[in-house]
């Protein structure tokens, strides 16, 4: 998937949906890794920009330099050294554009999953750590930068300071001609041309170059964050429903208990039954106008009790 040059991952309609996703399933940890690592990326990019301009002008800086045979030499080293350090820069860029591609692809499979699959496809957003291997390349390219870069310096403050004492010398060797006093030029706080066109960009090459390696450790570490929180986020999700499964069947089994109470059919209680002989005699007499026979049992009964 291409990225339209100078679009940030931010403002990548895919990004976007992505996050959005992220926070309607309650994944509010998970959506803010993502947007800041995008923002560290996005960072990346816009710092080797803004060193591709120092470096321009510090080409311009040098054209411009008053021609002689010392400066010619030194002219055609800085040169060298600024179109070496042009190169690192593109081949830096040529790989944050690749972790952008990066980004962007994995971010529209996500969302074309989530889409059919919602919560457990949003897991996926842990695939964004296989971007690590590409960010951690870049940081070494930056760090090698950054050491030649350091190099550079003090080679260029060396060159500037030996035109400057050079000229110095020379100008008092005209004063002694002259029969004037010589000046004392460690009093007089002077910069060389070169330290205007060459030292003062690479300082601020430099100065970049430090902010990347920050940007860089800042989005590893987010990406180990954003594994983390996942997997944390899974084994919740997981024991949650754990607990509803076990809880399930006992609400069940309430329900049943209550479904009996409440929509059994009302029995008759049972009548209170005497199991004696004062009983059975009663029920003789009330039946004693149908059963002869009832009859006269009843009656020998009396005239033996009499």
């Amino acid at each position: 998937m291409g990225i339209e040059a100078g679009k940030t991952l931010t403002n990548e309609e895919v990004i976007r949906e992505l996050l959005e996703l992220l926070k309607k399933n309650a994944m509010k940890e998970q959506a803010n890794n993502v947007f800041e690592i995008c923002s560290y990326v996005d960072g990346l990019e816009k710092k080797i920009d803004s060193m591709k301009e120092e470096l321009t002008n510090m080409q311009n800086q040098i054209k411009e330099m008053q021609e002689d045979t010392l400066v010619n030499n030194a002219k055609k080293a800085l040169s060298e050294a600024q179109e070496q350090f042009n190169t690192k820069c593109e081949q830096i860029k040529s790989q944050v554009l690749e972790v952008k591609a990066q980004v962007k692809s994995t971010a529209k499979s996500i969302v074309d999953e989530a889409k059919a699959k919602e919560r457990s496809a949003l897991y996926r957003v842990s695939e964004f750590l296989g971007i690590k291997k590409r960010l951690l390349d870049i940081r070494e390219n930056v760090r090698g930068a950054i050491k030649t870069t350091d190099k550079d310096i003090a080679k260029t403050a060396l060159l500037a300071k030996g035109f400057r004492e050079a000229g110095q010398t020379a100008a008092n060797a005209f004063r002694t001609f002259a029969d004037k006093p010589e000046v004392d030029y460690s009093q007089k706080e002077q910069k060389h041309p070169i330290t205007k066109a060459v030292l003062a960009p690479m300082k601020a090459v430099k100065k970049m170059l430090v902010s990347m390696e920050l940007h860089l450790d800042a989005s590893i570490d987010k990406l180990d964050n954003l594994a983390m929180n996942v997997q944390l986020d899974k084994e919740k999700h997981m024991e949650n429903a754990k607990a509803q499964e076990q809880t399930e069947p006992e609400m069940a089994e309430a329900e049943r208990v209550e479904a009996e109470i409440v929509y059994s059919p009302m029995v008759a209680e049972p009548q209170e039954y005497q199991y004696n002989a004062d009983a059975f005699e009663n029920y003789l007499r009330d039946n004693a106008a149908n059963d002869n026979k009832n009859k006269e049992i009843i009656m020998q009964k009396d005239k033996n009790i009499r």
